[in-house]
């Protein structure tokens, strides 16, 4: 039960923000590594062992981004290694780790935002610009439908031609192939889409309804997701927040107010919804 995706559409919205503009703005790898956790947390919460892929794609980008920095960027006093008189470094290797921390939560909140606001939540909250709010919706509706129909060719492809050869100029060609197939699907299904809107008389200015309405949990987590938000983003800009990754790793400056506010926002939506699980336990066990 994800309580999380049926809050109102705004609180949503401004949680995923104000994450992601922390998670981009906060160099240190304490910040990073308690916002990578928390998504993961929501992750097995929102996709349950489908979760377990979400954390080897981490490690596995962690591991590239953080070998990929080492090889490029020679900086640091503590050397791992040396190849033809160039110095590979600890420091280097730990920078990268903490950007791979950063890009993996990043895309771990995109994905929980796919899945929690659906094509309805984004007509609603960009409703002051409706054609912009309809193309975003479309947008969000047409990814998973590709991804759909490029499986189902690959599949009969697979059952029409047989198994494809594994070498890369024949692995090549399928792909053009299926990727012929589906542009000239994405491109019927917008003619129809668009068809389709104009015989039921859509009218982008016209009264839309919404059922969104504010209710006291909502209203609370929009003065609990704005106040950590802005101690964080204050002790950052003060300079309250420090971490050196060159010459040696330091961490200078640490704000343990600016830290719990951190945590306790990356938490929200995985705090939401065992909130939910636990109450309806309770009920469900007084009954």
């Amino acid at each position: 039960m994800d309580r999380f995706s049926k809050l109102h559409p705004t609180v949503q919205l401004l949680f995923f923000i104000e994450s992601l503009v922390l998670i981009m703005s906060i160099n240190s790898p304490l910040f990073s590594a308690g916002a990578l956790i928390c998504a993961l947390l929501y992750s097995f919460k929102l996709k349950g062992r489908a979760a377990f892929k979400t954390v080897g794609f981490s490690a596995a980008a962690t591991a590239v981004i953080g070998v990929f920095n080492m090889f490029f960027a020679h900086y640091g006093e503590t050397v791992l290694f040396t190849v033809k008189s160039t110095d590979f470094t600890f420091e280097s290797l730990f920078y990268g780790i903490n950007q791979g921390f950063i890009v993996s939560a990043a895309l771990i909140w995109f994905d929980a935002f796919s899945r929690v606001v659906d094509s309805e939540r984004v007509v609603y909250l960009f409703r002051f610009a409706p054609r912009t709010a309809l193309l975003f919706s479309i947008v969000l509706g047409f990814i998973p439908r590709f991804s759909k129909k490029a499986e189902d060719i690959r599949n009969a492809k697979t059952a029409l031609c047989g198994e494809e050869k594994k070498d890369i100029k024949s692995r090549f060609k399928s792909g053009i192939d299926n990727l012929s197939a589906l542009i000239s699907y994405s491109l019927e299904s917008s003619i129809i889409t668009a068809d389709s809107m104009q015989a039921r008389g859509y009218n982008p200015k016209s009264a839309v309804h919404s059922r969104f309405k504010y209710t006291g949990e909502d209203v609370a987590l929009l003065v609990i997701s704005a106040v950590t938000f802005i101690v964080t983003l204050a002790a950052k800009i003060g300079g309250k927040i420090l971490f050196v990754f060159e010459p040696v790793i330091i961490n200078e400056k640490f704000s343990t107010c600016a830290f719990i506010c951190f945590i306790v926002l990356q938490l929200i939506p995985f705090a939401v919804d065992l909130t939910e699980d636990i109450l309806w336990k309770k009920s469900f066990a007084g009954n």
